[in-house]
């Protein structure tokens, strides 16, 4: 079982390929909670999760505590690099390389789900180490 950003991730209907506008909108949907985390903005990063997740986490406050003490490279990142999403064994992810505040370097690897309203939402996160520092 892994324990991700979002909670514990289970797996989620399995889908074939991804539109370009699902692409885009998976993209935004991780961007815009790595800048929220950055910010501080516990809301706005909570609110990229999915509906599940939410409720199993419980609050914007929970959430962001979450991230302080188990995701920090992702709350204080210095830099990412975004791959394109893709489908992996019926899953959508978006992988993220991730650059923390003393230079090295987390692949990221973000669940994503498209809930009833289309809106693409994190799922679950890993986080893996390297052994590579950025200059």
């Amino acid at each position: 079982m892994l324990i991700g950003l979002c909670g514990y991730w289970t797996p989620a209907a399995a889908i074939d390929a991804l539109t370009t506008g699902d692409a885009i909108a998976i993209h935004q949907a991780v961007r815009t909670q790595m800048d929220a985390l950055s910010n501080d903005d516990a809301d706005g990063a909570f609110r990229l999760t999915t509906q599940e997740k939410r409720h199993l986490i419980g609050s914007p406050d929970n959430f962001l505590r979450m991230i302080k003490e188990e995701y920090n490279p992702l709350y204080r990142h210095r830099g990412v690099i975004f791959s394109s999403p893709e489908v992996v064994d019926g899953d959508a992810v978006q992988l993220v390389r991730v650059t923390d505040g003393a230079g090295k370097v987390w692949i990221a690897v973000f669940w994503m789900l498209q809930e009833d309203d289309g809106n693409w939402k994190i799922d679950g996160c890993h986080l893996l180490g390297t052994n590579t520092l950025s200059i």
